[in-house]
């Protein structure tokens, strides 16, 4: 028996509760480096050398088995090894075999084995989990882990935020219930050939609908987690947020058609009508020659405006442009640019008055900037108010900010689409037959124009026919 429980690393002790000696294995003494020749109290030494952090542990699984709450000891603790240089983990099974006459526990015999290497093992998985878990929580990336049908098993905060669920709301669901169905079958396609070994990876661009409905883009990388008999185990997936880019790209769409009508179409305008000028000019015709003269002229001012709205729409969007701030009267630009509306005004047959209780209102601005905003807003209250109608520029200034309002009394902006409207080249009528031509840039540059001096430009609900636009601007300069 001795010879198998050494053969087994097994040591084996009874320990009298009653003395708190103990009768130990030679196995135990070979565990614990204590020779046979040794005179030593074996519970004694045993004791002395339990890690402070543990002896709690030990205490807590002796008492909860004397007193009969459990059947037998189990439990795993550190043992300071001989040299004093190293802590080995030991685990002790151990059972009461004799009581008194009032049931009182006399005896503890049990086993000691070290189970260091093992538990060493457990432990550095422990910490390569905690790890993972750690890198995973903190990725900028959205990282996630999914069973083999698709389930979320595991989100970090970035995928959380990127498909608008919680972690809990993503556990009772599944990628195929969230993902774009245009994109499903593409990417149930590539998890067929990565359970199938035909390929270690894959990556794809798709959508996602988040619980609102709304679509988001995302670039997905997932790889297929094996066992060491390389059995598949789940999937680990990470999705960078590709939305804007996205975006980007369909706004460059619809940059090159716009410009494909709105330059092309002025400038065959002005070489045709050039063409024929030649001609007519040859032949003498003044009447004509004027005819031709006014369509090119015409051409020219939508070209030049397409060519303007471009150029200050990359000044503004890019970090090129620094407003030039200083104290400025408000009312004298509001009115400069209401003389040099007069063209547009006249063009539409209508007509901008201002309205305010003072002839000076000074705050903090760029006077070009704010020309530039003021002109296109105006422009918009011509081309959309009937004909004979008015527009109104009101001022107004309270302690904190400046207000100018810009109403017009045309067909008004429905409110679902208020914040449509500031966004690139966006137009309600994208047809080559639309009344009001443009790029649809003006709004664009006025907001990002007006937020560049510390403002906000906005559209109010007016509640019935017209639109309104509200520019604030601070009172003061901020500090």
């Amino acid at each position: 028996m001795e010879t198998a429980l050494a053969a087994a690393r097994v040591g084996v002790f009874e320990l009298d509760l009653v003395s708190d000696t103990s009768n130990v294995s030679a196995t135990w003494r070979d565990l614990m480096d204590v020779s046979s020749s040794d005179k030593v109290d074996f519970q004694a030494e045993w004791r002395k050398r339990v890690h402070p952090d543990d002896e709690m542990v030990i205490e807590r699984a002796l008492a909860d088995h004397v007193s009969g709450r459990t059947s037998h000891v189990a439990v795993e603790y550190r043992l300071r090894s001989p040299d004093g240089l190293d802590w080995l983990w030991m685990r002790t099974d151990a059972q009461t075999t004799r009581w008194d006459a009032q049931g009182n526990a006399l005896n503890l015999v049990g086993t000691q084995r070290d189970i260091t290497d093992r538990k060493r093992a457990e432990l550095a998985l422990q910490g390569s989990e905690k790890q993972f878990r750690s890198l995973m929580n903190n990725a900028p990336i959205g990282t996630a882990v999914v069973s083999l049908e698709g389930k979320w098993l595991a989100t970090n905060a970035a995928m959380t935020a990127f498909v608008g669920y919680s972690e809990e709301e993503l556990r009772c669901t599944d990628f195929q219930s969230i993902t774009h169905e245009d994109d499903l079958q593409s990417c149930i396609h590539n998890v067929q050939k990565l359970l199938s070994g035909e390929v270690d990876a894959f990556k794809i661009d798709k959508r996602y609908v988040r619980p609102d409905g709304e679509v988001v883009w995302g670039h997905l990388c997932v790889v297929l987690v094996r066992s060491e008999s390389g059995q598949p185990m789940h999937y680990i997936a990470q999705v960078l947020d590709i939305t804007e880019n996205r975006k980007l790209d369909f706004l460059r769409s619809e940059f090159m058609s716009i410009i494909a009508h709105e330059l092309r179409t002025p400038v065959t305008a002005i070489a045709g009508a050039l063409d024929m000028l030649d001609l007519a000019c040859s032949s003498g015709s003044i009447e004509n020659a004027q005819k031709l003269v006014k369509i090119a002229k015409r051409g020219s001012d939508r070209l030049r405006s397409a060519l303007e709205d471009i150029l200050d729409f990359e000044q503004v969007s890019g970090g090129a442009l620094s407003p030039n701030l200083t104290e400025t009267n408000i009312i004298e630009v509001i009115k400069e640019a209401l003389l040099k509306s007069q063209t547009v005004m006249d063009k539409h047959r209508a007509s901008a008055r201002l309205l305010s209780q003072e002839d000076e209102i000074s705050c903090p601005c760029d006077p070009v900037l704010l020309d530039k905003v003021l002109k296109h807003l105006l422009s918009n209250a011509a081309k959309f108010s009937p004909e004979g109608r008015e527009a109104w520029v009101i001022v107004t200034k309270c302690v904190r900010q400046i207000s100018i309002r810009v109403k017009d009394s045309g067909p008004g902006i429905p409110d679902n689409l208020h914040q449509k409207v500031f966004q690139p080249f966006w137009q309600q009528d994208t047809s080559d037959t639309r009344d009001q031509q443009g790029i649809g840039l003006g709004l664009t540059i006025s907001r990002r124009a007006i937020r560049k001096m510390g403002g906000e430009l906005s559209i109010k609900a007016c509640g019935g026919s017209g639109a309104e636009f509200l520019i604030t601007l601070p009172a003061y300069p901020s500090l």
